[in-house]
């Protein structure tokens, strides 16, 4: 009694951490062996959606990874993640900043788990958790509020478990297909004409030259050349990345100092193994690239203005925050682009 007299009241200065740890009688073994039960059965989510078959009624039994980018995987897995969690908890009558906060220990088991054992990459667990945090938090709110209001039996539990893979085969894998535009600008202390030649021959990118950017913090390899060069069909751009990235740009457009554009062309190669992870491989099935568009405006005392109009693909359940992430790096990136033809530019030859 004396011991809860004394507890800090809430939002006198408590942390989620603290309300999770302070109650040892609450936590504990029993706490510590929800959230294992949790991540394992995310980990299991994981591979029955990518490795073995999946039931669709419509189609028998049928083998296809889009399922991991399903609604019934990417939503409901964890939701259900932080329901069993918080269920193996029920014993000790979890706070509801538990209910919240301790699904995420479990997720976190979860996503290091699939990286260790090369389900998936470090990319794809950066980018998808936080929406995997948001979903785990949200089942184990309900869970939570589902115990302290009725009587939940090993059936219904069951049937939760399973909800995911039900869900999946009804839905399918992701299809919802969305063209976003990204447009972005600097104004560069150079004539076109020097801003051009740095273009159309973007040589020996050190990785000094390239700003540090988010896209590049989790593993996307940085640009290393961007050359123009002709061939039989027509003109091309030739772009090189680290660790053998390569890929091609047909021109679309090209006035002589002023505007130059082009569609991307991706190989089986031009992303060798280790380099991207499947789920966010430019020219792959959930992400792409369309047209790119460089357009230089000249302006008063020898100044340009640079502008990048570049388009993307994204092919998802969930786009409203597919593409979301992918906006917020693909401007990232361009940025960086900007940075790196405006420090060129300014630079004495």
């Amino acid at each position: 009694m004396q011991d809860q007299q004394n507890e800090p009241a809430p939002g006198a200065g408590a942390t989620a951490l603290d309300a999770i740890t302070r109650h040892p009688h609450t936590w504990g073994r029993r706490g510590w062996v929800a959230v294992l039960v949790g991540a394992l059965y995310g980990l299991l989510m994981r591979v029955l959606f990518g490795k073995v078959w999946v039931w669709a009624p419509w189609l028998g039994l049928s083998r296809d990874d889009g399922y991991v980018m399903s609604l019934g995987f990417v939503h409901l897995t964890p939701m259900v993640v932080g329901a069993i969690t918080i269920y193996g908890m029920r014993a000790s009558r979890p706070t509801w900043t538990q209910a919240a906060f301790a699904p995420w220990a479990a997720t976190a088991l979860m996503m290091i788990g699939a990286m260790v054992t090369l389900l998936e990459g470090a990319i794809c667990v950066v980018l998808m958790t936080p929406l995997f945090l948001a979903m785990a938090s949200i089942g184990g709110v309900v869970m939570n509020l589902v115990l302290r209001n009725t009587r939940l039996g090993t059936l219904q539990l069951g049937v939760l478990a399973v909800l995911p893979l039900l869900v999946a085969a009804f839905d399918g894998p992701s299809t919802a297909e969305r063209w976003q535009r990204i447009d972005r600008s600097v104004v560069v202390e150079a004539p076109p004409e020097r801003l051009w030649a740095e273009i159309v021959a973007a040589r020996d990118i050190r990785r000094d030259e390239f700003p540090r950017t988010w896209i590049h913090l989790i593993g996307v390899p940085r640009p290393v050349e961007g050359i123009q060069q002709m061939t039989p069909h027509g003109e091309v751009r030739v772009s090189r990345w680290e660790r053998g990235v390569h890929f091609l740009g047909h021109v679309t457009e090209r006035v002589e100092g002023r505007r130059l554009a082009w569609r991307y062309e991706f190989s089986p190669d031009s992303f060798p193994p280790g380099t991207m992870d499947e789920h966010v491989v430019i020219g792959g099935r959930y992400f792409d690239l369309g047209e790119t568009r460089f357009t230089l405006t000249p302006l008063p005392a020898g100044r340009t203005r640079l502008d990048i109009e570049s388009h993307f693909r994204v092919t998802s359940s969930f786009n409203g925050y597919a593409v979301a992430v992918a906006e917020f790096l693909g401007r990232d990136f361009v940025d960086g682009l900007l940075a790196l033809y405006k420090r060129r530019a300014e630079t004495p030859a």
